[in-house]
């Protein structure tokens, strides 16, 4: 062995020790190397089932090789990355996440807002803003969205923080009120929206025939968006002028809409589509059945209505 090479290799080791110290974190209990190794050179497959294995089983003792794949491979690193929970493996993504951001090899900045947005880091916000304005990426759209979500009844933030949230909502509500609105720009305004925020929103609009009126509704059909506040916007659409929109949200939404809303359509005959009538979609979706004739389905209306 060289004198140089032995110096690298105590050099290395020593920044192994003290990546160690600075995050508390005790000697890895478990050897999970072949498991990075597979996340880093196996195949997709391998290291798509490697990098599932490793989300359940790391902990901030192995940063510094969570450290490594990010450097050698991060376009596999940062999947694992937005999977993981730990404060260390936060920390770590938030200090590369600039030099990620202006990686030259393609899908790795998008792959790095993936990430960020998935951990909800709103450290990660500013940078992630800026790179929405730079590069018009959706995955920044949805991160943006995913970092400031809102519960119909969460609590007020913290100055500092709802100051971020007003800014991005401010970004994310004019992308979204064009003609050329996009579905990544909608959903993200409604989940950032709290609930003062989105009763303004849906009194002034919903009743109208506004130009994102679709995307509201396949926003709120996305696997992961609040059920409540989902709820709330289609009981809401249920006002619109857009029969063919109202029909299709008692026939198939996903979320749980109040009885007595569903009940009142009950007597309305307007004809949502073809051989539809609203009267017909409420029917289905209180009894769990579309009869096939026009009598039969008069038949089930009455009943309901009895």
């Amino acid at each position: 062995m060289t004198r140089g090479s032995w110096k690298a290799q105590v050099r290395s080791a020593a920044a192994t020790f003290l990546l160690l110290a600075a995050c508390g974190a005790a000697p890895p209990r478990e050897d999970l190397e072949p498991l990075f190794a597979r996340v880093e050179t196996g195949t997709a497959a391998e290291a798509l089932e490697a990098s599932a294995e490793l989300a359940a089983k790391v902990d901030d003792a192995w940063l510094p090789r969570l450290g490594i794949l990010l450097e050698r491979a991060p376009l596999r690193a940062l999947p694992l990355v937005g999977d993981l929970a730990t404060e260390g493996s936060a920390r770590l993504l938030l200090e590369r996440l600039p030099g990620l951001l202006g990686s030259p090899t393609g899908g790795v900045p998008r792959a790095a807002v993936v990430a960020a947005g998935l951990r909800r880091l709103r450290a990660a916000a500013p940078l992630v803003m800026d790179h929405l304005e730079r590069t018009g990426d959706p995955a920044a759209i949805r991160a943006l969205g995913r970092i400031w979500e809102r519960g119909l009844d969460d609590p007020p933030l913290a100055k500092a923080d709802e100051v971020e949230r007003l800014t991005a909502l401010a970004v994310l509500h004019r992308l979204s009120t064009g003609i050329d609105a996009a579905p990544e720009s909608v959903e993200a305004m409604l989940r950032t929206m709290t609930r003062g925020e989105l009763e303004d929103f849906l009194g002034k609009h919903a009743a109208e025939r506004f130009p994102a009126r679709r995307l509201c509704d396949q926003a709120v059909r996305r696997r992961g968006f609040d059920p409540g506040k989902g709820a709330r916007i289609h009981e809401a659409l249920l006002r619109s002028p857009d029969l063919e929109l109202v029909a299709g949200i008692l026939d198939t939404s996903p979320h749980a809409l109040p009885e007595p809303v569903v009940r009142a359509f009950l007597s309305d005959r307007r004809p949502a589509r073809e051989g539809t009538l609203l009267c017909d979609a409420a029917a289905a979706r209180l009894s769990g059945r579309r009869p096939a004739t026009r009598a039969e389905r008069d038949a089930l209306i009455e009943s309901l209505r009895n």
